[in-house]
């Protein structure tokens, strides 16, 4: 539908800057994944794709074309908001229809499209209610049918599915990704939610501090996370404090739990400084003769892993475990792990070491 593209940009609201020198790009049918914690600018870089927030410095452009002056209702875009925005004189018939309305749509196409929408998303018993007689999860239903009925070139979705049950969010998230792969509309979708980026996005973005600081296909930033923010809001993640010990041969990292042999040159010019581990619950391995001793607390199967919670000297750790194992864990048990994979971040920059 439309290739989005952020150079250079500066989100202003009001008198404040609250995203910074944006370079960013949603390609044509594609969706583009913001993650960040709450307050990052992720919401700020959705508002400016669609106009109701200034860029300035800075260049948006729909298909190479410059849309950074031009009106929301010249960007052939739809919203959905956090917080539902429905008319509430309106049916949710109506609240669907208006932008088709708007466009003065032919009444029999408005009336064929509304009930297909109505349909694809599972409200078609809700058309002549009122908004104020909708669930939350209903409200957000139908500001999704409202946001797709009229095919726009660019959707952007603000935290979509943060106030719906979890059986609602599963649906529509379904749906709207049926939908989207099915027209090929560009995706904008903000969200703090691990489940919603890793399942919906075909790239993600790392919002902090109104800067982008990573971006890359899911499985690339879940499995080489950039900083300790992009590996918390890409799934669960321990982030360890470890210092770096050298010795005549390699380098030892030293948690007050275990200690781990670390063979990277590169570590010797990071001598006894204090950096984080990011390490991830399917990262460990069970191993009798494991660096790590930890002692399981808590046991959660699910499907086919077992989720332990452990404790290693005072610091929790979480493990994620292949079901079945081939002997039983249960809560007391002590246990030898190694570590199959980390990352190191440098505390004083934020991002990962640069160990070669």
């Amino acid at each position: 539908m439309a290739r989005v593209e952020l150079i250079g940009a500066h989100v202003v609201r009001g008198k404040a800057t609250v995203a910074h020198d944006l370079d960013l790009v949603a390609d044509d049918g594609t969706v583009l994944a913001l993650v960040g914690p709450s307050g990052s600018g992720k919401t700020s870089i959705v508002r400016a794709i669609a106009g109701l927030d200034r860029v300035r410095p800075g260049t948006v452009l729909f298909d190479g074309i410059d849309v950074t002056t031009a009106r929301p209702a010249d960007r052939n875009v739809s919203m959905v908001f956090e917080v539902p925005a429905l008319y509430p004189k309106r049916s949710v018939r109506g609240n669907i229809s208006f932008p088709l309305e708007m466009r003065h749509t032919d009444a029999d196409e408005i009336r064929s499209r509304v009930t297909a929408e109505a349909r694809a998303i599972h409200i078609e018993s809700l058309l002549d209610r009122s908004p104020r007689r909708l669930s939350a999860g209903e409200a957000h239903a139908v500001q999704v049918a409202r946001a797709l009925v009229r095919n726009p070139a660019v959707l952007l979705l603000d935290e979509p599915f943060a106030k719906i049950d979890g059986d609602l969010a599963m649906t529509l998230r379904r749906e709207i990704m049926l939908i989207q792969r099915g027209f090929g509309v560009t995706t904008v979708l903000a969200t703090n939610d691990p489940l919603d980026a890793m399942v919906m996005a075909d790239r993600l973005a790392v919002v902090e501090r109104g800067r982008i600081t990573q971006i890359g296909a899911p499985l690339e930033v879940y499995s080489r996370p950039r900083t300790a923010v992009a590996a918390q809001v890409t799934g669960d993640a321990d982030v360890l404090e470890v210092r770096v010990e050298p010795d005549d041969l390699a380098s030892w990292l030293v948690h007050p739990a275990f200690r781990l042999r670390a063979w990277q040159p590169a570590l010797r010019d990071h001598a006894h400084r204090r950096l984080q581990m990011i390490v991830r619950p399917e990262w460990w391995q069970l191993d009798d003769h494991g660096a790590v001793t930890v002692t399981v607390e808590r046991i959660h199967g699910w499907g086919s892993t077992i989720s332990l919670w452990c404790r290693a000297g005072d610091r929790p750790i979480t493990v994620k475990l292949p079901s079945p194992q081939p002997r039983p864990v249960r809560a007391g048990d002590e246990l030898r792990l190694r570590i199959d994979h980390h990352v190191l971040i440098d505390p004083i920059d934020g991002f990962e070491l640069d160990l070669g």
